[in-house]
């Protein structure tokens, strides 16, 4: 397994060596600029650099000059970019607290046991042959180095803690189909890791963490892995896989695997975020959601089958579509002319297609912001994930351009206000955690910038049926600029001829956004329209759901409903 990955020595007194500047969020990239006493503040719409001579190499200032739209977004805030409090190893005298994000998670197993919509599986086609004891021997490496993958999370007399074991094991299973032909084994495959994903974890038994090869040929193999998210996110995955790949070419050639050391481990970041709570540094920040989410409509009334359901379902299903290179890279045009990030502008995208899907207005949409705000963070399996909700207001008279300029105003405030826990959130808001509608929002969007990877290990779809809320829509970046977007739904909400015409319509508004950009919308509400669409599929599940699904009733030119094209 090959993986660029430029790993320092043991032991190394600095971490940023190791670390790909790509990889790093604009806070964490602002923070290692900080400690080479590069300082970057924003004018007038120009970005200033101050730094010493000789410390800004090509490399800085090629990244820099590649972040700009998203440094001025940043730094243009008041406030933006403040520091935080140091994290320093923390003292393990006594229990060890749950960080609010993942008392959520346990909240979710406990009042729903079994549920495995939170299991993060993933799978990559590694194209050489795999060695299984030596994979076992990697797989220990990894869990003896990350302290949370030997975690387990426990209650007593209502307090919540977790507890580190000294070892665990989690046994590499192995499953050889090269009796099959190659096209039926990576069939059976597929199918049998999408079982494996819906297993669920006891949260009380570590390691949370699963691995099983699926041989395909005696030079292809799928591997895959799974874990709980309450010990891991997004970028944890990134880090296993390549921590797991260094580990197998070390113990391949019988060496000590070289990764950098790691001072501080989940735990010591457990505490602090503890502390941090318990010190009231989010106070105000908890005050302004309050005064940000008055008002706001309970739910999102999306248009459902039937009455909403009284008991809340775990499971869903996807669609998946392409947006071309060329209207991805016109829209991300449009919003760096009102100084938008990518996210910002295709969530203003996807927030127009929510408002003519349900026909409101006035809604929030859920996004996950990184809590890897210190270099420290950056190589630590965990879950460093809040999660933030964005409220919509939408006015009949807009223009694309004005909702982004809206959606840009609302992000950049989210963003300062994003370490209040979305637990804490619900609680001071008094959400009823055990209403089978998600609190605040019950939609949600995720957008992935491109990042290069081994071209030899190919991630496969892990899909294991699942839905955490009503609609998500996840846009991932391509290397040639293309958008994988995929839908996730709830399939006791929607079917799926009601979710695919919906992803020709979103594919179809941002070409219509991206030509024309300033085009007022009409005045008229629509949402007895598209639940009449809704219902008029569901009389014929023969025939091709088209929706029209506009936002302001007869509308222009530009929010006109167009289904030349389907998606698969």
């Amino acid at each position: 397994m090959r993986f660029d990955l430029h790993p320092t020595e043991p032991g190394s007194p600095d971490p940023l060596s190791s670390l790909n500047l790509q990889e790093l969020s604009c806070p964490m990239f602002l923070n290692l600029l900080g400690r080479k006493h590069i300082h970057l503040r924003a004018k007038d719409g120009r970005l200033v650099v101050n730094a010493p001579a000789g410390v800004l190499d090509d490399l800085l200032r090629a990244e820099i000059k590649r972040r700009k739209t998203d440094l001025l977004a940043v730094l243009g805030t008041p406030g933006g970019a403040s520091p935080e409090p140091s994290l320093l190893p923390a003292s393990r005298g006594g229990r060890i607290p749950l960080t609010s994000s993942q008392q959520g998670m346990w909240l979710i197993e406990h009042f729903d046991p079994g549920n495995v919509s939170y299991n993060i599986p993933t799978a990559f086609r590694i194209d050489s042959s795999l060695d299984i004891d030596l994979l076992q021997k990697s797989i220990d490496l990894v869990i003896a180095r990350h302290e949370i993958l030997r975690t387990s999370f426990h209650e007593e007399q209502g307090e919540l803690y977790q507890t580190i074991a000294p070892s665990a094991k989690t046994l590499v299973g192995a499953t050889d189909l090269t009796s099959l032909p190659e096209e039926e084994a990576e069939t059976e495959a597929r199918t049998r890791i999408r079982e494996h994903g819906r297993q669920r974890f006891d949260l009380r038994q570590p390691p949370l963490l699963r691995c099983h090869c699926f041989r395909i040929t005696p030079a292809r193999n799928l591997l895959f892995l799974n874990l709980h998210h309450i010990i891991a996110d997004l970028q944890s995955l990134s880090i296993l896989r390549q921590e797991l790949a260094v580990c197998y070419q070390a113990v391949s050639a019988d060496r000590a695997p070289e990764l950098p050391a790691l001072s501080l481990q989940f735990a010591d970041y457990a505490i602090w975020a503890a502390a941090q709570m318990a010190s009231g540094r989010v106070q105000s920040q908890l005050q302004y959601w309050k005064q940000k989410l008055d008002g706001l409509p309970t739910y999102l009334e999306l248009p459902v089958k039937g009455s909403y359901p009284e008991q809340r379902s775990a499971w869903g299903a996807t669609v998946t579509f392409e947006v071309s290179s060329a209207t991805s890279s016109s829209l991300v045009a449009v919003g760096r002319q009102s100084g938008a990030t990518p996210f910002m502008t295709f969530l203003a995208a996807y927030a127009l297609l929510i408002a003519r899907f349900s026909g409101q207005r006035d809604f929030c949409i859920g996004s996950p912001v990184t809590q890897r705000k210190q270099i420290e963070t950056q190589r630590m399996i965990g879950l460093f994930v809040n999660m933030v909700a964005y409220r919509i207001q939408f006015d009949p008279q807009l223009s694309f351009r004005d909702i982004l300029r809206q959606v840009r105003t609302t992000a950049l405030e989210a963003y300062e206000q994003s370490d209040v826990p979305f637990q804490t959130l619900v609680r001071a808001l008094r959400f009823n955690r055990r209403s089978p509608r998600s609190p605040i929002f019950q939609v949600m969007f995720g957008f992935e910038p491109f990042t290069p990877s081994d071209s030899s290990v190919l991630q496969i779809d892990t899909d294991p049926g699942t839905a955490r809320y009503d609609l998500s829509l996840l846009l991932a970046e391509l290397a040639d600029g293309t958008l994988l977007g995929t839908f996730e739904y709830r399939t006791d909400l929607f079917r799926h001829a009601e979710i695919a015409p919906l992803a020709n319509q979103f594919v179809q508004l941002l070409q219509e956004v991206a030509e024309a950009p300033d085009h007022p919308g009409d005045a008229g509400p629509v949402g007895d329209e598209v639940r009449a669409a809704v219902v008029e599929s569901r009389q014929s599940a023969a025939a091709p759901l088209v929706p029209r699904l506009t936002l302001f009733g007869r509308l222009s030119k530009l929010f006109s409903s167009r289904s030349d094209k389907q998606e698969p």
